[in-house]
C-alpha cells in the first residue's frame, strides 16, 4: 500500500530533533531493507518507489512554515499544534487562520466542539496539493458565551438546543426545570464551559415565542456580540450643568451666527450644526461639530470602552450607542437654544465652489433651529423669503455647486437606494425605500468640505492622524467590471480618469431597469474604505485629502481626529504616534465591518418578518445577483431581497455562469441575466436562517 502523506507526518511529528529522508522513510517502514540500508546497502525498489512521495510532502511542509532544511537535514519549526481563529461553514466543515498567516481546512468531524468565531489548538493531521488540513484538539477561547438558541427535544434530564446564529447546526444542552421553555421556542443561553457527554453545556437567561419580534434586536445583537449597556463611569460625575460655562474660556464665541442642524426625525445624537454667509467673493461655509474630546479624556475608562466599541450601532429603531446618553444625547449633542462646545471649521470658497482658505477654532455655539431632512427640504422649496427659507435655499444652491465641482474632478455618484423601516410603536409595519431629499445633498457636501480640509491641514503639518482611505479600483476588479458591462452592451472608456469613466456608466444607465443592479456591480467592484495612518486619498470621492471629523459621536476615528486637530490649534505636539493610531484604526475600521453585518441582518431578519403570511403570493422583481445556487432577487413593491435556487428550476438542466452572471437552460436555452426583470411567487420564509426563497412564476 503506497505511503500516504499523513503517515509522512506523524513520522515527521515523532522526531525530537533533526532529521534526514531517510530517517523519515525508516520510521514510516516504507523501506522492506532497512537492516541493508543501515550497513550501507542499496534501498529496496519500494524505497525509491516512495522517496518521491515523501519528498513531494516534505517539500510542501517547507512552504507551509512547518519545516525548515539545513543541507540534507530537517527541523520542525514547532509543534505541529497550530492555534487561530476557526470560522465554520453551513455544511460544518472549518478553516483556520493563524497569526503567522497560514490558513488550514478542517472537516466537518474534525471540528470538535470548537464554533465558528473561537480561538483554538489544532493538530496538523494531512497536507495535500499545499493544502494544509487540521484537527481541533481544544477550544483556547470561545468568540461568545451568549447565543440564540432554538429548543429541538427534551430528554429525561436535559433540553437539547440548536445555537441558531452558529452555522454547522451546533447543539448544546441545558437542564431540565419547572420553568422551562416548550419545543420550538427561542432561548438566550449562556455557555458554562463545561462539555458533558462530548456536548457543551448551556444554562438558560429566558426563552420567547420566534414569533415575538420584540426580541429580534436582541438576537442580532448577541449574534454579533455587540455591547448594549455602558457600565457607570466615575469620570462622567464630573460633568455638571457648569462645566460648559467653565469650558468657554478660550474659545471663539459663535452664539450670534444662525446655525441649523438637519438630521433624522428621532435622532437625538446631534453631532453637526451649519451656518452659511454669502460674501462678495462666493460663500463663507461654519460646520461645528460636537467636542467630545472635551468630555472624554484619553486613556480613560470611557475613552477605552468608546475605542472597543469603535462606533455607534443603528439597528431599526434601537440605537447602541458608541458613547453613555449622558454624553451623546445630552452634553456632547448639539441641540435647540442651548449653549454647546464645538470644533469649528471656517471654511471660504469663491464663486465656483473653490477653497480658498480655511481655519479652525475651538468653538461654542447655540443652535438657533433643530431641522428634520423633510422640514428643511420643504423650507428649500417653499419659496418663501422669510430668513431660514432664504438661507436653506442658499445652502442648497451651494451644495449644489459644490458637487458639481467634484463630479468634474472625478467624483462618482452611485445612485443606490437606501430602505427605510416604518415602525408602529416598536412593530415593523413597513419597509420601503427611502426618499432622497435636497435636505441631504446640504449635509453630505458640507461634511465632505470639512472632512478634506482637516485631513489636508493635518497632513500638511505633519500631524500623525486617521485618514479615511479607499484604495483605486483593482485592475483584475476593473477587468471583471469592464466584462460585466459588456455583457448589457454598455461600454467602459479605457484611460484619462477611471472615476469619470465609471461615472459616464453610472449616467447612461440612469432610469433603466437595470440602474440599481449595476450601481450595485460597481460598488461591489471599488475596494473597502478603511481606517488608516497614510493619506492615500479616497478613490470614489475623488479627493487627495480626506478623513473624517464631522461625527465624533457616533465614531471613534473622528473623536481621534478630533484630538488631532486640538492639538494643532493650541500649538501642542501630536496626541499619538502613527505606531498607537495603527490599532486604533483597525479596531475601527473592523467594527465598521460589524456594524455593516448587524444592519443587513436585521434588515433580512425584518424582510422575514413582512414577508411570512405571503407565502404563495406573486411579485415582480428583477434579478439583483447570480451564484452557483441560484439567483437573488429584489422586488418592485418595496426593497426585499430573496432567492430562486437551482433546485426551483425544474424544466431544464442549468447552468451557471457567474463571470458573464447569466444562468441558461441547457435544452431549452432560457436565460436569466443580472439586471433582467422577472415574475416570481413566494415559496417560503425561514426566521431562524432569515432566508427567503422564490420560483419563477
Amino acid at each position: 500500500m503506497p505511503i500516504s502523506s499523513k503517515r509522512i507526518i506523524d513520522a515527521v511529528r515523532s522526531f525530537n530533533g533533526p532529521f534526514t529522508h531517510a530517517d523519515v522513510l525508516a520510521r514510516t517502514e516504507a523501506g522492506n531493507d532497512t537492516r541493508a540500508r543501515r550497513k550501507g546497502g542499496k534501498s529496496s525498489r519500494r524505497d525509491r518507489k516512495e522517496q518521491p512521495r515523501v519528498d513531494e510532502t516534505l517539500r510542501e511542509l517547507i512552504t507551509a512554515g512547518f519545516l525548515v532544511r539545513r543541507g540534507k537535514s530537517y527541523t520542525r519549526t514547532g509543534l505541529f499544534t497550530p492555534e487561530g481563529v476557526i470560522t465554520i461553514d453551513g455544511r460544518g466543515a472549518g478553516t483556520i487562520k493563524t497569526d503567522d498567516g497560514r490558513t488550514l481546512a478542517v472537516k466537518k468531524e474534525n471540528t470538535g466542539n470548537a464554533h465558528s468565531g473561537d480561538l483554538v489548538r489544532a493538530e496538523l493531521v494531512d497536507i495535500r496539493r499545499g493544502e494544509c488540513h487540521a484537527r481541533v484538539t481544544s477550544v483556547s477561547k470561545r468568540k461568545k458565551q451568549r447565543y440564540i438558541a432554538r429548543v429541538e427535544s427534551k430528554l429525561k434530564e436535559h433540553i437539547l438546543y440548536r445555537l441558531v446564529d452558529l452555522p454547522g447546526g451546533v447543539m448544546v444542552r441545558g437542564r431540565r426545570s419547572s420553568s422551562e421553555p416548550v419545543k420550538g421556542d427561542l432561548c438566550i443561553v449562556q455557555l458554562t464551559g463545561r462539555n458533558v457527554s462530548g456536548m457543551t453545556e448551556c444554562t438558560l437567561e429566558r426563552s420567547f415565542s420566534p414569533d415575538n419580534e420584540e426580541y429580534d434586536v436582541q438576537r442580532i445583537l448577541i449574534k454579533h456580540s455587540v455591547p448594549d449597556q455602558h457600565p457607570h463611569y466615575d469620570e462622567l460625575d464630573a460633568y455638571d450643568k457648569k462645566f460648559i460655562s467653565r469650558e468657554r474660556k478660550g474659545r471663539k464665541d459663535y452664539r450670534g451666527l444662525f446655525t441649523v442642524t438637519i438630521d433624522g426625525d428621532n435622532s437625538k445624537d446631534f453631532d453637526d450644526a451649519i451656518s452659511l454667509e454669502n460674501t462678495r467673493g462666493g460663500y463663507k461655509l461654519y460646520v461645528h461639530i460636537a467636542d467630545v474630546s472635551a468630555f472624554v479624556t484619553r486613556g480613560g475608562e470611557l475613552d477605552l470602552e468608546a475605542a472597543r466599541r469603535g462606533t455607534s450601532f443603528y439597528l431599526g429603531n434601537h440605537v447602541v450607542p458608541m458613547l453613555p446618553e449622558l454624553l451623546s444625547n445630552e452634553l456632547c449633542s448639539l441641540k435647540e437654544g442651548v449653549d454647546r462646545l464645538t470644533l469649528s471649521a471656517e471654511l471660504v470658497f469663491d464663486k465656483t465652489g473653490r477653497l480658498t482658505s480655511h481655519a479652525f477654532h475651538r468653538g461654542i455655539i447655540r443652535v438657533d433651529r433643530r431641522l428634520t431632512y423633510s422640514s428643511a427640504h420643504a423650507l428649500v422649496e417653499s419659496g418663501k423669503r422669510r430668513k431660514i427659507d432664504r438661507l436653506l435655499l442658499s445652502m442648497y444652491e451651494f451644495a449644489v455647486l459644490l458637487k458639481q465641482r467634484r463630479m468634474q474632478l472625478g467624483r462618482l455618484d452611485l445612485n443606490l437606494t437606501d430602505s427605510e423601516f416604518i415602525y408602529e410603536g416598536n412593530t415593523l409595519v413597513d419597509l420601503i425605500a427611502a426618499q432622497r431629499l435636497k435636505s441631504h445633498l446640504i449635509i453630505e457636501e458640507f461634511m465632505l468640505s470639512a472632512n478634506e480640509a482637516v485631513s489636508k491641514v493635518l497632513r500638511e503639518n505633519d500631524f500623525p492622524t486617521l485618514y479615511r482611505i479607499h484604495e483605486n479600483i483593482s485592475m483584475e476588479k476593473l477587468t471583471a467590471l469592464r466584462k460585466f458591462l459588456q455583457t448589457l452592451s454598455i461600454p467602459l472608456r479605457s484611460g484619462g480618469n477611471i472615476g469619470t469613466a465609471i461615472q459616464e456608466v453610472i449616467d447612461r444607465v440612469r432610469g433603466r431597469d437595470d440602474e440599481e443592479v449595476v450601481n450595485y456591480i460597481i460598488l461591489k467592484s471599488l475596494m473597502q474604505a478603511y481606517y488608516g495612518v497614510e493619506p492615500l486619498g479616497h478613490f470614489g470621492l475623488g479627493f487627495k485629502d480626506y478623513t473624517h471629523f464631522t461625527s465624533p459621536i457616533r465614531r471613534y476615528p473622528d473623536l481621534v481626529v478630533h484630538r488631532c486637530l486640538k492639538a494643532l490649534i493650541l500649538r501642542e505636539s501630536p496626541p499619538y504616534t502613527v505606531e498607537a493610531l495603527r490599532p486604533l484604526g483597525e479596531r475601527s475600521s473592523e467594527m465598521e465591518r460589524v456594524a455593516q453585518s448587524a444592519e443587513r441582518d436585521l434588515y433580512r431578519l425584518k424582510s422575514c418578518r413582512l414577508m411570512y403570511d405571503r407565502v404563495g403570493e406573486l411579485f415582480d422583481a428583477v434579478i439583483s445577483g447570480i451564484s452557483r445556487y441560484g439567483f437573488f432577487v429584489t422586488l418592485i413593491e418595496r426593497p426585499i431581497e430573496g432567492m430562486v435556487p437551482l433546485r426551483a428550476l425544474t424544466n431544464d438542466y442549468y447552468l451557471v455562469n457567474e463571470d458573464e452572471f447569466t444562468i441558461v437552460g441547457r435544452r431549452l436555452g432560457r436565460r436569466f441575466r443580472l439586471g433582467d426583470r422577472v415574475r416570481v411567487r413566494l415559496t417560503g420564509v425561514e426566521i431562524d436562517t432569515m432566508r427567503i426563497d422564490f420560483e419563477v412564476a
